[in-house]
């Protein structure tokens, strides 16, 4: 039976690090039993450090995919959507792998980060890596609480996983992840009314303001589906020092389309809309890139065909 990577629907933890690998040339199969160790990998450091609540996932770029799994390619797995307009732009950056590494305790993530490089050595590039963590009570650096609709419980595999028990994408999903870095000088510039009617819902208690207006972050990004469901798990955590501050935007979902649904309706492309997020004014994405998180069955079974 299909198991998902641990850190898909993981609950909230106290930091994070964000690992994101090219592939070295002629690396592919390699790379390809390499990651069929990574449920070992994660079962191994989190019975060590049980109290730390670590997870874990790695997911393959879209791009990539193709290359190092071409006997199977996810049926939604595309490009991250090049979408802009005259006032804002999402930059995109294909990368081959993505590891997410969550737990309360950061010494834990950095042991695991090491093992993770240990594991790819001679096979990949680190390219870039970003370090997550809790901020307050779960909010963002404008003060807000982020991912307001979050799931909990079984509602979190409903969003985020693959329901297709005869498919190799059986409990897999589809990974979209951006770095956004805030102008937080003008945020703090505006009251806090003024806040609260950009973003939809009040900034102590997070309580959705009534009625709902088209122009706030919330009607922008709060969509639902046929099934009374939110479109995306939001997996984000704010990172930053004090040269600057931003959230690695992290979404999970059991449809490739999803983020690109959400994302067009934040620069008001959907049908009938007429304006945009205005959180977009006040903060900008320069890293964008979309991955598939298959099951670890999926993982371990590829790296067996080689063998065959």
């Amino acid at each position: 039976m299909a198991q998902p990577q641990s850190g898909v629907c993981a609950e909230a933890n106290l930091h994070g690090l964000h690992l994101f690998f090219n592939v070295l040339e002629g690396q592919d199969e390699a790379v390809r039993v390499a990651l069929a160790q990574v449920g070992r990998l994660q079962d191994e450091l989190s019975d060590r450090f049980s109290e730390s609540m670590l997870s874990s996932f790695v997911a393959i770029g879209a791009q990539y995919w193709p290359h190092i799994y071409p006997e199977f390619i996810p049926p939604e797995l595309k490009s991250f959507p090049h979408i802009k307009s005259s006032d804002h732009l999402i930059h995109s950056q294909p990368f081959d792998l993505l590891y997410v590494i969550r737990s309360d305790r950061e010494d834990v993530n950095h042991l695991f980060a090491q093992s993770v490089i240990h594991m790819l050595s001679g096979s990949v590039e680190l390219v870039a890596h970003v370090r997550g963590f809790r901020f307050l009570d779960g909010r963002n650096f404008n003060g807000f609480i982020y991912g307001s609709e979050t799931p909990h419980g079984r509602f979190k595999r409903q969003v985020a996983l693959v329901d297709n028990p005869d498919g190799l994408d059986h409990q897999g999903s589809y990974i979209h992840i951006q770095r956004v870095k805030f102008d937080l000088s003008r945020w703090q510039q505006l009251p806090i009314e003024e806040q609260e009617a950009l973003m939809g819902r009040t900034r102590l208690d997070n309580n959705l303001i009534e009625p709902k207006v088209a122009f706030s972050h919330a009607s922008r990004v709060e969509l639902k589906g046929a099934n009374g469901m939110v479109l995306l798990l939001d997996q984000s955590m704010p990172f930053g020092d004090v040269f600057e501050q931003g959230s690695i935007n992290l979404n999970c979902s059991a449809h490739g389309n999803a983020f690109e649904t959400v994302l067009m309706s934040r620069f008001g492309l959907l049908s009938g809309q007429d304006c945009y997020d205005p959180l977009l004014d006040y903060s900008e994405a320069d890293m964008g890139a979309a991955f598939f998180a298959p099951s670890l069955q999926f993982l371990s079974k590829m790296a067996q065909s080689m063998e065959s």
